[in-house]
């Protein structure tokens, strides 16, 4: 008896549709993709229930005559390729014949078409993968495909779908995203019927990314041109003082098409080298045109994934292009808004400039303890830090023998200041280095970590609120992390769609630091996006206060400063590394300074 069997066309199209269509954002970028291969140039997307309960596209494109229509719901039926040699040479979004017959064998799937030729539209009605009814019916020229019930037949898929509002962030990122690479077509979005994107026809691309990236980077995109002779790169890139803590905010393109690569994700990033610091990432969207055979857009169910014929010029032309961009906008001192050009405000140099906003580290004294930047803020921390001073274990340093001594911070006598950096300090025969950041970084932290175990943090109201700009995606998550952050001083009120208004900040941090801090916040809590971690990401959030807060290199510190900086850090529990697990100090004793100079084998 034979064992292997020959599957049912309707099991079959299920398991092909589950290669296609994972969550409801696939069905969306299908359909939205088959609209701009009609030629549409408006184009409407409605949701209901994050998906799940509707997905409705509607576009003015070409539309289809009734026998076309019917074949089209057949698979791997299609207009777009003929040959296997056409598969080499992909000029538009879909090409497979896959998506409508996926999607209609796990949904209500109701298609309405019709071309300038006909008289009349067609009307198709299937469930499930069954036909069940073809009629005529009165239809603009276009196309209108409407989903229900996505995988109401397939529940071992529907019960791995997140939340209605997971889903319609994902759904919202889609249609930015394809919205980008398209900045003449125009986008609608609606959520629950009610409007959450508008994206005009017959904008250019910087204005499209600026309706796309937000507010935040207004003045601040420069953009993109290259050319040679077997490619072209154009788009739009962030100045290097505005940046995010992951690369989400990098658009990608290959002719047209929106795509993830690590590639060039990591040449956009070279391009910025020496601009940004390490672990931060630009914003921008960088559009890639190659002829359609050197690129192979066949290798992943979701086109995303891509292969290049030969990568590593592409990679270096991308690379170029960024750092092209840059040099030319920071030499004509030029930033973009719309079609406006503004002067700039930061220039790059080799040492970041003297920050005029930033306060001297301290301002007076208050009783016998002094304050920290800025002095309201800070001073009570020293005196709500009575920890008992002990002996620690001074950590071993790789790149040097250092003996495993004991030490303890007190007794330390100042030398000075190096680099506005570094503290130099002397015990008996040891000399100490202090990171002057570090150091404090770790003070501030554990006295935040103090005052959120006893829930004081104490905010102070803006006199006048700042705005938030995000996408969907952020809005969503921030709304569920509005209590969280009041435990921690800070303060947002939702302003209506994905704008929100930030009322009040902790005492100890300065105005112009919280917007970036926020934004750091919500990136942190997006890449976990794990309620179980949510400790771990309060621990984040603190540590990154943390460092917002406490002073920065290249700041000069008088010598009673550096003195408070030390009797503070030695009563820290951790004295000897920042949060983020730096070294704090480094020290040589005299052993370590005889074998540096030579002086003893």
């Amino acid at each position: 008896m034979t064992i292997i069997r020959i599957l049912p066309e309707i099991l079959s199209n299920k398991i092909a549709a589950g290669e296609v269509v994972q969550r409801p954002s696939f069905v969306v970028k299908e359909l939205v993709e088959n609209s701009l291969d009609a030629g549409a140039t408006s184009i409407n997307i409605e949701i209901e229930k994050g998906g799940k309960s509707l997905i409705r596209i509607s576009d003015n494109g070409c539309g289809l005559c009734r026998d076309d229509a019917l074949l089209s719901i057949e698979r791997y039926a299609t207009s777009k390729i003929f040959t296997a040699e056409d598969l080499f040479s992909i000029s538009t979004m879909g090409f497979r014949g896959e998506a409508l017959p996926s999607i209609a064998s796990i949904s209500k799937f109701t298609f309405v078409t019709k071309n300038k030729e006909s008289d009349v539209g067609t009307k198709i009605d299937i469930a499930g993968g069954k036909l069940l009814n073809v009629s005529d019916i009165g239809a603009p020229v276009g196309t209108m495909v409407e989903v229900k019930n996505l995988f109401f037949n397939t529940p071992a898929r529907k019960k791995f779908l997140k939340s209605d509002n997971t889903e319609s962030s994902h759904i919202a990122d889609v249609i930015s995203g394809i919205a980008l690479g398209y900045p003449g077509i125009g986008f609608r979005l609606y959520l629950n019927r009610k409007p959450v994107k508008n994206f005009p026809t017959g904008q250019d691309f910087i204005q499209r990314s600026l309706s796309v990236l937000g507010k935040d980077v207004s003045g601040n995109l420069y953009p993109i041109e290259f050319e040679n002779p077997t490619l072209s790169v154009s788009g739009t890139c962030s100045n290097p003082a505005v940046t995010r803590s992951y690369s989400n905010r990098i658009y990608l393109f290959v002719n047209h098409r929106l795509v993830y690569d690590r590639g060039l994700v990591a040449a956009v990033i070279r391009g910025y080298q020496g601009r940004i610091m390490k672990g931060r990432f630009p914003m921008g969207a960088v559009c890639v045109n190659l002829s359609f055979d050197s690129v192979d857009v066949n290798v992943h169910p979701s086109k995303r994934e891509i292969k290049f014929l030969n990568p590593q010029p592409v990679y270096q032309s991308v690379s170029t292009a960024v750092s092209n961009a840059l040099f030319l906008a920071q030499k004509n001192e030029t930033s973009y808004t719309g079609k406006t050009r503004v002067t700039s405000f930061q220039r790059s140099y080799d040492l970041p400039p003297k920050d005029p906003g930033d306060q001297p580290y301290i301002h007076k004294k208050r009783g016998s303890s002094l304050a920290y930047m800025p002095y309201d803020h800070m001073s009570d921390m020293a005196e709500t830090q009575k920890v008992e001073q002990a002996q620690l274990e001074w950590p071993k340093m790789s790149s040097l023998d250092i003996p495993k001594n004991t030490y303890s911070l007190t007794g330390l006598t100042i030398l000075g200041q190096v680099m506005g950096t570094y503290i130099i300090a002397q015990k008996n025969n040891s000399l100490m280095l202090v990171d002057q950041h570090a150091a404090h970084e770790r003070v501030v932290y554990e006295a935040l970590k103090k005052r959120h175990t006893t829930f004081s943090i104490q905010s102070q109201a803006l006199l006048v609120p700042e705005t938030l700009d995000l996408n969907h995606k952020e809005a969503d998550l921030l709304n569920s992390i509005l209590e969280d952050l009041s435990g921690l001083g800070i303060k947002i009120e939702p302003f209506g769609g994905t704008t929100f208004v930030l009322k009040s900040i902790p005492q100890l941090i300065e105005k112009k630091q919280i917007k970036p801090l926020v934004l750091e916040i919500i990136e942190s809590f997006l890449e976990t996006c794990d309620p179980s971690s949510k400790d771990k990401w309060m621990e984040d959030c603190l540590i990154s206060m943390a460092c917002h807060t406490a002073i920065r290199a290249n700041k000069a510190l008088k010598p009673r400063e550096m003195e408070q900086l030390l009797e503070d850090l030695e009563k820290c529990k951790n004295p000897f590394h920042c949060p983020h697990g730096r070294p704090t100090i480094v020290c040589l004793d005299a052993g370590q300074l005889e074998k540096l100079f030579k002086r003893v084998v």
